[in-house]
């Protein structure tokens, strides 16, 4: 299970179940068992697992406790109620594991369970379920790209991608050149990625089924334009490409269209392949139609002017789009969950912020996502349920 996905879900509940007034604290306990889920293989001694804790919106301190021989762990007296919730992770052979959200009732054991895979190094022939890119207009002279790519691991052991000399990596990204500020957003971090290329690799640990990963980055529009192939390293299921209507036309070879869809509220285009071989080959080309040209030719459009504005775009971006997929895999986008997705984002953006009027802004986004839920309850679960199957990775439902 995927801990960024987790904590994600963790704060949205938070959120919107918070209890006001002060009382005193009810508390429960947290009892684990991790589990070999490779057969013939056997937990690592000294395992140690990590608790995490949230009250509503604020982050609580950090507890840990060893792992017994026969795999049981317990985390006693434990805030209990309604605004607590607790996300349990540890890391066994450079794979990050993670426990679905929890809660705790007063006076009674929280019960949990978690697979722990033995790693291999060789490739089992991952591949993508799906791999998604969407091209937004960030200003007159840059696109906003985000991209979620489902990896697909078969078998029952984890995969460690490690390069083997004279072979490429294993677990690859290519995006256009002149990419700037590529920014992790889920399923790996910083340190997790190698760039050069041009792309990036990735050598985060993966869990055997679907792993969730999603990226960002920045792309200058030269003139108004840019164009660029793109080809995935792997074979992939799905194949889709999202480009914003309106501000910016498109034109693209090697998917076929399927016409206008919606996105948090805006329409896009919508390009889409099954069955894609590795390296094929998809040509893009972009451009931006809200300036004249004589406005154009008299702005500087380098992609170290916009390289600071980057970060909440693409995680906002980022977390949109993967709420965006899993509705269309169920049914027609709405665009109730991505507006639900955007205001977490936001929430979560605003809490390290030390702009003055960001407690006014949080406050506000709050108060926006408390009314969301209130006129569509739904959204709660959907989200839940969402981050819960996309850590475990389930078959491809187009």
């Amino acid at each position: 299970m995927k801990r960024a996905l987790g904590l994600v879900a963790a704060l949205f509940v938070l959120a919107i179940v918070g209890v006001a007034g002060a009382q005193a604290q009810a508390s429960g306990e947290i009892v684990g068992r991790l589990r070999p889920a490779t057969p013939g293989a056997a937990l690592p001694s000294g395992l140690v697992v990590q608790l995490d804790g949230f009250r509503q919106t604020d982050r609580l301190p950090t507890s840990e406790v060893a792992v017994g021989a026969d795999g049981a762990f317990v985390f006693a007296d434990v805030a209990a109620g309604g605004e607590f919730a607790y996300l349990i992770s540890f890391e066994v052979e450079g794979v990050r594991y993670s426990s679905d959200v929890l809660q705790v009732a007063e006076g009674e054991p929280t019960a949990v369970e978690i697979d722990v895979f033995a790693v291999t190094e060789t490739d089992p022939g991952i591949s993508f379920r799906s791999l998604t890119r969407l091209l937004r207009r960030q200003t007159a002279d840059t696109l906003s790209v985000v991209e979620v790519a489902e990896v697909h691991v078969p078998g029952n052991r984890a995969y460690l991608p490690v390069q083997q000399p004279g072979s490429p990596p294993p677990l690859r990204f290519g995006v256009p050149d002149g990419a700037f500020n590529l920014q992790p957003v889920a399923g790996f971090g910083p340190g997790d990625a190698v760039i050069g290329g041009p792309g990036f690799a990735v050598f985060a640990g993966l869990q055997p089924g679907v792993t969730t990963m999603v990226y960002g980055y920045q792309l200058a529009l030269e003139g108004g334009e840019v164009a660029f192939d793109w080809s995935p390293a792997l074979e992939t299921d799905v194949l889709i490409l999202l480009i914003e209507s309106g501000p910016l036309s498109s034109a693209v070879t090697g998917l076929e269209p399927r016409g206008d869809d919606s996105f948090g509220g805006n329409r896009v285009q919508r390009w889409q392949a099954q069955a894609v071989d590795a390296r094929h080959s998809v040509g893009v080309r972009v451009t931006e139609t809200s300036l004249p040209d004589i406005l154009r030719a008299l702005r500087a459009t380098t992609a170290e002017r916009w390289a600071m504005a980057a970060t909440v775009p693409a995680v906002i971006g980022g977390l949109a789009l993967v709420f965006w997929r899993r509705g269309w895999r169920r049914q027609p986008a709405t665009d109730h969950s991505l507006q639900a997705a955007v205001l977490l984002a936001e929430l979560r953006t605003l809490d390290d912020s030390e702009d003055s009027d960001a407690p006014e802004r949080r406050a506000a986004a709050k108060r926006a996502l408390l009314a969301l839920v209130e006129s569509r309850p739904n959204v709660l679960g959907d989200l839940r349920r969402g981050s819960r199957s996309s850590a475990r990775g389930s078959p491809d439902e187009q």
